[in-house]
């Protein structure tokens, strides 16, 4: 055990019954981090307007957001880009002076526990930037620092270190012990390490007794380092499709609980399967991870129901030298089995969406619409037949999505429950 400043950092000695929180389950904030960088220079794919939309829905539904915006600097920055494109902030939303690094807040930044006395503590993971970096580059570094700094900011007085990779959009829990993870970003984050070891971490920082793991992969959650999949366009051309950034098959893409025994399965049809490589991949691993659904149990032994949502039609776009996601793929070290970088020459990227990278919170789910009205209506209701007595509010992530991530990856919840006296480092609206 450790002491940091008047706050605690244990490593791996908790005994109280601190346990994840469902995101399902009643919520005091959302965190989001305010874009500090773009990837595009089209202007339909900057991240700040679906970003902003997220925020305004939230505050218009009676819900605190907690804005990272590194200083006083970034929180004008980000106040002047909202004015201008007509985005009221309120008192609802709180300019939080913390280094985000980035929007993936839910991946690398604060993961509550909350134990019976209502008592909150934070965990904390180390970060390698999904798997494109070392744990010791200095962005993975202040990656790995943000809970912390969430916790000076909130007065937590304890944060549980673990000594391993991991992500929260691949950590998916039903509140009551329960989580399931991707055997495949697992294993990947962290080479030649054992499961025990893994689950010893899950248990103690976040009160995991039944882990689940599932066999994600390729679909349109690719990771950038494996080199582009062929794929056949409209023309029956054969082009190579590149992943802007993605993480190699996070969870969030894939599956949800809606309840401590209900899952959500997004899964691609036979027909879609049948007519789009991609979407073949899609029903491949799907179809695999609902096998191992209908033979699991939660942590009492009882079975799951699974619903299905479906999956957005594949997206593409060139791409063009010059862009910053192009430099950044440029710079990729690839394996040598695969075709080499066109320098110079246009590419592909692959468009991330997915249905099952939504947000839950108190009263509302703001899901994805990718202007494909059949499936956008079929993910309504099934979301609203899902979560009763939450409204449903669907909004448009592309921009997102092409950056590498979506709605969830962008949010953090924070569970009600008593987390200390709150510190220095918030500016009032």
């Amino acid at each position: 055990m450790r002491m940091v400043g008047e706050r605690v950092t244990r490593d791996f000695d908790r005994t109280d019954d601190h346990v994840m929180p469902a995101d399902f389950e009643p919520q005091a904030a959302v965190w989001m981090g305010w874009p500090k960088d773009q990837w595009y220079q089209d202007a339909e794919l900057d991240t700040r307007p679906p970003i902003a939309r997220i925020i305004s829905t939230l505050a218009a539904h009676g819900i605190d957001v907690q804005l990272m915006c590194t200083d006083r600097s970034g929180e004008q920055d980000a106040r002047r880009w909202l004015a201008a494109n007509g985005f009221a902030t309120g008192f609802r939303v709180k300019f939080v002076h913390i280094d985000q690094v980035d929007i993936w807040l839910r991946d690398y930044g604060p993961t509550f526990t909350r134990n019976g006395a209502n008592q909150l503590q934070i965990a904390r993971f180390r970060q390698n930037q999904w798997g494109y970096a070392t744990a010791s580059d200095p962005v993975s570094v202040a990656m790995s620092r943000v809970p912390d700094r969430v916790a000076d900011h909130l007065g937590v007085e304890a944060v549980a270190a673990v000594d391993f990779v991991s992500e929260g959009g691949d950590r998916i829990v039903n509140g009551q012990g329960t989580m399931l993870v991707s055997r495949t970003v697992e294993g990947a984050r962290n080479p030649g390490a054992a499961h025990t070891g893994l689950d010893r971490g899950y248990r103690q920082a976040l009160g995991i007794t039944n882990v689940i793991r599932l066999d994600s992969g390729p679909g349109v959650d690719l990771h950038s380092t494996w080199g582009p999949i062929p794929y056949r366009d409209a023309a029956g051309d054969t082009i190579l499709l590149y992943g802007p950034q993605t993480t190699g098959g996070h969870l969030d893409e894939l599956v949800r609980f809606a309840g401590p025994r209900e899952i959500i399965l997004a899964q691609a049809t036979p027909e879609e399967a049948a007519r789009d490589p991609l979407a073949a991949l899609h029903y491949a691993c799907s179809t695999a991870i609902a096998r191992t659904l209908r033979q699991a149990t939660d942590q009492r032994g009882n079975p799951f129901a699974v619903v299905q949502l479906p999956v957005p039609e594949v997206e593409y776009r060139a791409l063009e030298p010059g862009e910053p996601m192009y430099q950044w793929l440029a710079e990729l070290d690839y394996p040598a089995d695969v075709p080499a970088f066109p320098h110079g020459s246009p590419i592909h990227v692959v468009k991330a969406a997915s249905y099952a990278n939504y947000l839950v919170t108190n009263g509302l789910v703001i899901a994805p619409e990718y202007g494909h009205a059949e499936k956008d209506d079929a993910v309504a209701a099934t979301l609203e037949a899902a979560y009763p007595g939450r409204t449903v509010l669907q909004i448009d992530p592309s921009a997102i999505n092409f950056a590498g991530g979506g709605i969830h990856c962008c949010t953090a919840e924070q569970p009600t429950g008593v987390a200390g006296h709150p510190k220095g480092g918030a500016i009032a609206p």
